[in-house]
């Protein structure tokens, strides 16, 4: 009976531990994930729309024509593929342009642009007279540390986003996310 009574009062302090959210993430393993996602994109949709500098620029030229650049992969031992890093600043901009439409004008990327050019037309060389050129560049960099022995693997991941008007090469807005994950290696294995 004693036994018993151990066992659950163990398993209900790992499920109150578990449940218990940081900026430290246990689990099966230390990538960044769709709960990352979301609420990356929603802590910088929030500060770009927030920022009184950027509230202030769109105050003084009126729509801010924004290109969102790939993401930036410098992270040390993480593979983050193509598609699942645009990911991270797409959110970014429909977020925005769903509660903040009328205070950015996005630009479509310039080599996607020539890429979807060049798949439906091929009369047309160079970019139109009339092109809307962005005035700023939303890039997210991506960097990580990671530490793993026998036992565990710890990754602590700081993202930037910034948001440089291409002008002046001057950052007019930045914010960073950051979050560390453990992964146990008997979750690993």
């Amino acid at each position: 009976m004693r036994k018993s009574i151990l066992i659950l009062a163990i398993w209900v302090f790992g499920v109150i531990a578990s449940g218990c959210g940081s900026a430290v993430q246990s689990g099966h393993n230390t990538a960044l994930d769709s709960v990352d996602l979301k609420s990356m994109t929603d802590q910088m949709a929030a500060s770009i729309a927030g920022d009184l500098k950027v509230r202030a620029a769109i105050v003084r030229e009126g729509q801010l024509r924004v290109v969102v650049q790939p993401v930036q992969n410098e992270m040390e031992a993480e593979v983050l593929p193509r598609g699942p890093a645009e990911a991270f600043t797409a959110r970014v901009r429909f977020l925005l342009s769903g509660h903040d439409a009328k205070s950015f004008q996005w630009i479509m990327n310039r080599d996607a642009f020539y890429d979807l050019r060049n798949k439906e037309r091929e009369d047309v060389l160079g970019p139109s007279p009339d092109a809307i050129n962005p005035n700023y560049a939303l890039v997210a960099r991506f960097r990580s540390l990671t530490n793993e022995n026998s036992q565990v693997r710890n990754s602590y991941y700081l993202c930037v986003y910034e948001l440089t008007d291409l002008r002046d090469r001057t950052v007019l807005w930045t914010h960073p996310y950051e979050v560390e994950k453990k992964a146990v290696k008997g979750f690993l294995d």
